[in-house]
């Protein structure tokens, strides 16, 4: 069985066509886990009637904790020897489940699947094509590959062993929660695989979803935390190598941007000076980085801030 899980949240408009691309699959053997996360319109109500037709749907009705939490109990419920994900506003192509159970099948040593996606807005075209059919294995260093290939930052990619997703839980964290939990789960994995084909199709033009509201102040403490958890990521695992000391430089750079295009320039100062904040910086090295990476982390590193008050990207 795959286990599939769907948190949900004020997702009337879009529940119903995401439930039905997992009722619709060629492969049956599912069952589908959906966590309504404290949902104040009609989606209890929608995803409760489609549990009372299809016994394969199980519904967990529970209050407003975030999306990772949701999550986390999700998979401490499932049954499957394989877990996958959706999220209430996106589709399945047809053969998702089968295609990439094909990959397991095909390749016993393999603990996690990547495919596609694609992004779309209004109606999906349910012609779409699925893509080249090709499969790209490694045995080598599966953590580097995950970091460094943008394929396998998203849930709506994935699918692992279930044994390798209970070994991990996801971070409290509203952005790139899924990159944390993924790399987390990298490291319990002996081979990975990368399906080229596009076999999910990501909702865009959701007014509710995080992406659509990306740079407001109320993130500014999830992209404080996401510097911390990578860099004591690495700390933990005692990854020094020039690598992982440039993945570090870069959140550095990439979420000092992102702060201060969310918040006041005084806030901004503020994140910049705070203790947690600055804990990595004699970690990281931005050498190897962008140009506009490395003056970003030079200035953050040695509080050049005064550029930044009129420099709003």
């Amino acid at each position: 069985m795959i286990s599939i899980i769907m948190p949900v949240y004020n997702s009337e408009k879009y529940v119903s066509e995401a439930i039905e691309s997992v009722c619709n699959q060629s492969y049956n053997h599912w069952e589908l886990l959906i966590v309504n996360d404290g949902s104040t319109d009609h989606t209890s109500k929608i995803i409760d009637d489609y549990s009372k037709k299809d016994s394969r749907i199980k519904i967990f009705h529970r209050n407003n904790e975030g999306v990772s939490t949701a999550r986390n109990f999700a998979l401490s419920q499932i049954c499957g020897e394989y877990v996958t994900f959706i999220d209430s506003d996106d589709v399945y192509h047809r053969d998702r489940l089968e295609r990439m159970l094909q990959v397991f099948e095909q390749y016993t040593n393999c603990d996690i699947v990547f495919s596609r996606h694609k992004e779309f807005k209004g109606r999906l075209n349910k012609d779409e094509s699925i893509g080249s059919e090709k499969v790209v294995l490694s045995d080598d260093d599966i953590l580097e590959k995950v970091i460094s290939d943008s394929r396998c930052h998203f849930m709506c990619n994935t699918m692992m062993k279930a044994e390798i997703a209970k070994k991990e839980k996801f971070a409290p964290i509203r952005f790139a929660e899924d990159f944390c939990y993924i790399r987390d789960c990298a490291c319990h994995c002996s081979q990975m695989a990368i399906l080229d084909e596009v076999l999910y199709f990501y909702r865009r033009d959701n007014e509710n979803a995080m992406t659509s509201h990306f740079f407001s102040e109320k993130y500014v403490p999830d992209y404080m935390k996401l510097v911390e958890n990578i860099y004591k990521f690495c700390k933990n695992h005692k990854l020094e190598n020039d690598f992982y000391k440039r993945m570090v430089a870069r959140e550095y750079a990439q979420n000092s941007m992102r702060i201060r295009k969310s918040s006041s320039y005084s806030k901004f100062v503020a994140c910049m000076n705070d203790k947690k904040f600055r804990e990595g910086m004699g970690f990281a090295d931005a050498s190897q980085c962008t140009l506009f990476e490395r003056v970003l982390f030079c200035m953050v590193k040695y509080k050049i801030y005064f550029p930044f008050a009129f420099w709003i990207w």
